[in-house]
C-alpha cells in the first residue's frame, strides 16, 4: 500500500524554501531579514504540525514512517527553526544583502528528512546529496572571508569523494542483491562482494556524521560557517547521517540474519549471532570518537571549535548504542537509547550555537571564550537558554543530556560492555569540562571596556525567534528528561 501523507512534512517544508527562494528578489535589502526568517519559520511550524497526521506506512519500500522517526522529523525541524533564528540575528546585524539563505536551509532540512525516512540506498542518496548541497552554500555564504573559502572548499571536495564511495558501495549492494533495499537478501556466493559495498556505505555515513576516523573536515568547516550554521550542521546534518546510519546498521543485521524487515526503528531486531568484524569497527569507531572528541576540545579557545569536537564525540557515544540492548550475546538490538541521545544531543547542540551567536553580538566572530566574558551577565535570558543546554551537552541532572547518558552507559554495562561504558564516562566527564568553562565564561564579571558595539541592545526585530527558540529548547530539555515518554507521544 502506498502512502504519500508520510511525505506531507518533507512538501511543506520544501514549499517554504521555494517560497523563500523566490519572495527574495522582491524584497528590499533592509527587510530581507525581517520577513524571510518568519516566512521559513511558519513553514517549519506547519511541517511539524503535520506530523501529527503521517501514519506508520511504508511508501514503495523507499521511505517508512514510525513513532522513532516521527520524534528525528521533530528534531531535526525544530533544530531547522533555530538555524533560521541564529541566522535572522547573524545576517541581520551584519546587514547581508542577500536572503538565499533561508530557503538553503530548509533545503537542507528536507534532505535530513528524507535521510531519516529513507530504507533504500537510493532513496538515501537523494536525502544524502539534498542535506549537502545546500550546506555547501551555506558554510561559504560569507565570500570574502578566508576561513569561509577554506571550509566550504574542503567541505565540497571531501564531501564529494565520499559521495563516490557511497555510490560505489551501492553498485556492489546491488551486484551482491540484486536490490538497493536495506533489507534484501545476498545471492549465494556473493557475500564478499556485499560485505565490501556496505563496509563503503558505512564509511561514508560516518562521514556525514562526523565521526573519527572521519573527522577531518569538522573543525575547519565549523569554523569557517557562521555560527548559527555550525548549530544547523551540528544537529540537522548529525541526526539525519546517524538516523540513516541506524537504518543501515538495522538492514545490514536483518540481511545477516535473512529475517522479516524491521521497518520499524522501535521493534528490537534479533540475530543469530553477532559478528565480530561487525562489533570490531563499532568498537573503534566509538573509541576513537571519543578519545579525539574528548582530548581535543580541551585545547580549544574557539566555541565553534569546542563543540565541533564535543559533535565528534557524541558520535562516539551514539556508536556505543548501536550494540544495545545485547548484541555481545544474544545479537539483539533496539535503536530507542541511541534516538533518545540523538534527539537531546541535537536540541542542546542547536540551542548552545544559537544562544552563542546571539551572545556574540555583532557579528559571529567574537565567539572565543575571552571575547564572551561576562555576555550573560548583560543578556542573561538566553544565557540562561544556552547554560541548560550546555548542562545538557555535559551530562548533568536534571536535564534530558543526563539521562541519556546514563540510560546509554547502564544500558552498556548489562549487555556486557562494562569497560567501554568506563571508558565513555571517563571522557565525558573531560568533555564536561569544556562546557562548563563555556558557562563559567558567560557568567563571569565583565571586562571594563566592551568592545561590541550591540552587546546590550535589545537588537528588535532581529531577536524574536531566536529568544523563543532557545527558550523552548531550554525548558524541552528539561521536560524530556523528567517525562522521557513525552518525546514518543
Amino acid at each position: 500500500m502506498t502512502n504519500f501523507i508520510n511525505l506531507l512534512p518533507i512538501a511543506v517544508v520544501a514549499l517554504g524554501a521555494l517560497v523563500s527562494v523566490a519572495a527574495e528578489p522582491f524584497i528590499k535589502d533592509e527587510n530581507k531579514h525581517k520577513i524571510l526568517p518568519w516566512v521559513a519559520a511558519f513553514f517549519v511550524v506547519v511541517g511539524m504540525a503535520s506530523f501529527a497526521l503521517v501514519n506508520t506506512d511504508t511508501l514503495y519500500n523507499l521511505y517508512a514512517m514510525d513513532p522513532i522517526r516521527r520524534v528525528l522529523g521533530l528534531a531535526i525541524l525544530f533544530c531547522a527553526f533555530l538555524g533560521i533564528a541564529g541566522l535572522q540575528w547573524t545576517l541581520g546585524h551584519e546587514e547581508f544583502k542577500g536572503g538565499e539563505s533561508y530557503g538553503l536551509l530548509l533545503l537542507a532540512s528536507c534532505g535530513a528528512l528524507f535521510m531519516t525516512q529513507a530504507t533504500d540506498f537510493l532513496a538515501l542518496f537523494l536525502g544524502m546529496e539534498l542535506a549537502s548541497f545546500p550546506v555547501y552554500a551555506l558554510v561559504g555564504i560569507r565570500r570574502h572571508e578566508e576561513n569561509a573559502g577554506e571550509g566550504v572548499f574542503k567541505y565540497f571536495v571531501s564531501g564529494s569523494i565520499f559521495s563516490a564511495l557511497y555510490l560505489y558501495g551501492v553498485a556492489l549492494i546491488y551486484g551482491s542483491t540484486g536490490t538497493t533495499n536495506f533489507f534484501s537478501a545476498i545471492i549465494e556466493g556473493r557475500g564478499a562482494l556485499y560485505g565490501v559495498g556496505i563496509l563503503l556505505v558505512i564509511f561514508a555515513l560516518l562521514f556525514k556524521a562526523g565521526a573519527a576516523p572521519f573527522h577531518f573536515w569538522v573543525a575547519d568547516v565549523y569554523t569557517g560557517a557562521s555560527v548559527a550554521v555550525t548549530g544547523f550542521m551540528a544537529a540537522v546534518v548529525k541526526v539525519g547521517a546517524l538516523a540513516a546510519l541506524g537504518s543501515v546498521w538495522l538492514g545490514l543485521l536483518v540481511t545477516k540474519a535473512g529475517t522479516a524487515p524491521a521497518w520499524n526503528l522501535a521493534e528490537p531486531v534479533t540475530i543469530a549471532s553477532q559478528s565480530n568484524a561487525l562489533f570490531l569497527v563499532v568498537v573503534i569507531v566509538s573509541l576513537l570518537s571519543m578519545v579525539i572528541g574528548a582530548f581535543s576540545g580541551l585545547a580549544q579557545k574557539s566555541i565553534r571549535r569546542i563543540l565541533a569536537f564535543s559533535a565528534v564525540m557524541n558520535a562516539g557515544f551514539i556508536s556505543i548504542a548501536f550494540l544495545l540492548p545485547n548484541y555481545v550475546e544474544s545479537g539483539s538490538v533496539q535503536l530507542g537509547p541511541m534516538v533518545y541521545f540523538l534527539v537531546t544531543y541535537a536540541v542542546a547542540s542547536a540551542g548552545a550555537l544559537t544562544g552563542v551567536a546571539f551572545l556574540a553580538g555583532r557579528g559571529d566572530r567574537n565567539e572565543n571564550l575571552d571575547d564572551l566574558r561576562g555576555r550573560g551577565r548583560k543578556r542573561p535570558f538566553v544565557a540562561l537558554g544556552v547554560a541548560v543546554c550546555l548542562a545538557s551537552l555535559a551530562g548533568l541532572p536534571p536535564v534530558a543530556g543526563f539521562l541519556a547518558k546514563f540510560t546509554l552507559f547502564t544500558g552498556a554495562f548489562s549487555a556486557g560492555l562494562g569497560w567501554l561504558a568506563a571508558v565513555g564516562f571517563a571522557l565525558s566527564l573531560v568533555a564536561a569540562v569544556y562546557y562548563l568553562r563555556i558557562a563559567f565564561v558567560l557568567f563571569m564579571p565583565a571586562p571594563e571596556t566592551c568592545e561590541c558595539k550591540c552587546c546590550c541592545s535589545s537588537s528588535a526585530p532581529f531577536s524574536y525567534l531566536l529568544k523563543f527558540g532557545v527558550a523552548v529548547a531550554a525548558i524541552a530539555l528539561v521536560v524530556v528528561s523528567v517525562v522521557p515518554g513525552i518525546a514518543l507521544l
